[in-house]
């Protein structure tokens, strides 16, 4: 007869080996959710590409309209709200940018998350009553979003001009080099309008200057027919035909970035706080991607005037020209080839003075010593315990 103790042994055998043969099942089912104290990983990100249609600039959230698909997803669907995570990169014309340089139709790439834990709430849901709930994808925070000129030429795929008609608005192009995995990678057909912009020689020409057998990047937007189709149509809102001007294009929104980012302060989290007995404490900040330029002006500081004021989630700040502390640069850490958002850089800051925001895991600017003092306008700014509150959730202008 089995003993009590050993059907007790026997039992927690079987078990283990049952965890060990289920649970990578289940592991493989179950959806992705950040940690909000982490980067998020860009394989787990869920890849959708759509016009930008709706833009919060202030507290970095929009919305797309997704691409065509199942359902008639395009026409039928909703317009996919998201909320940018704190870390998250935006791009265009190969350079970094903030959501606000956007023009509103564009045609973006992005990849989406679950929201974190904690915030499930900052994208309201639709309502059920509208009959969208089969077409709602659930990942709205977003990671990185890219344009076409930008998604492309990250992943190395060119295109090369096989035809062009004029007379019919058309423009037949040729994917070549290495083809992306999401986005489109076989000959195509594109709507080709006097309004499109076409740049050679870094200014802009007459559609008649588009030869066949040239090397193009574009940006593409809104067609207006053959959604209907299983075919999506696009019009090329903007097209580069030689290298120096999308070199060119690339330069002035780095340019025009990095003077941004000078102003707004660069963001990070803080990852570890020390207090000390008698005043002020040191901090351990995490940078989040920005341009090279931003990480070596930090990098030079050797005075105590480094300055670093509590931010959003979103990034906004309150007064950051007073509501800051100065501090002194203790430490500074630097990774090779970082994970998307992150800069790979660490920075340990000593302070006399603490202020009450600062706490591992929230947001924060800091500031250089070298840059400019400017005062943000009012509307970036929060101004009340209630608009602070009122910013943790996105109010969607449709539905």
């Amino acid at each position: 007869m089995l003993r009590r103790r050993d059907f007790m042994k026997w039992l927690l055998i079987f078990s283990a080996a049952l965890h060990l043969c289920v649970s990578p099942l289940f592991a493989a089912d179950k959806p992705f959710i950040p940690d909000p104290a982490k980067f998020a990983p860009m394989a787990k990100a869920r890849h959708l590409s759509g016009e930008l249609v709706y833009m919060d600039a202030v507290n970095r959230r929009g919305g797309i309209r997704i691409d065509g698909g199942e359902s008639g997803r395009y026409w039928a669907g909703p317009i996919h709200y998201f909320a940018l995570l704190p870390y998250a990169t935006i791009w265009q014309n190969g350079a970094r940018a903030a959501l606000r340089d956007l023009p509103l139709g564009t045609h973006m790439h992005g990849w989406f998350f679950l929201p974190p834990k904690g915030e499930e709430d900052t994208i309201p849901p639709i309502p059920d009553s509208l009959g969208y709930k089969k077409l709602i994808v659930p990942e709205n925070h977003a990671l990185m979003l890219a344009d076409d000129f930008t998604h492309y030429a990250n992943h190395g795929q060119i295109w090369k001009v096989k035809g062009v008609e004029i007379d019919k608005e058309k423009i037949h192009l040729e994917p070549a080099g290495k083809l992306v995995e999401q986005g489109i990678k076989t000959p195509y057909t594109f709507d080709l309008l006097a309004t499109t912009r076409v740049w050679q020689d870094r200014r802009w020409v007459e559609l008649k200057d588009i030869k066949p057998g040239t090397t193009v990047r574009f940006n593409l937007g809104w067609a207006q027919g053959g959604h209907y189709n299983t075919v999506r149509e696009f019009t090329i809102t903007e097209l580069w035909l030689d290298e120096a001007s999308w070199k060119a294009s690339t330069g002035r929104q780095r340019k025009k970035h990095v003077r941004f980012q000078r102003q707004r302060w660069t963001p990070g989290w803080i990852e570890k706080m020390e207090i000390f007995d008698f005043g002020g404490g040191r901090l351990t900040i995490k940078l989040f991607e920005v341009n090279r330029e931003i990480i070596e002006d930090l990098s030079r500081e050797r005075n105590d005037r480094i300055a670093v004021a509590c931010a959003e989630k979103t990034l906004r700040t309150w007064f950051h020209r007073g509501d800051r502390k100065f501090c002194k640069l203790e430490k500074w850490a630097e990774i090779k080839n970082p994970v998307t958002g992150s800069s790979g850089v660490q920075i340990t800051l000593r302070f006399k003075e603490l202020l009450k925001g600062y706490s591992p895991g929230a947001c924060v600017r800091v500031k250089a010593d070298s840059w400019k003092f400017v005062s943000m306008p009012p509307e970036e700014r929060i101004h009340s315990i209630e608009e602070q509150k009122h910013g943790q959730k996105m109010v969607l202008p449709i539905y």
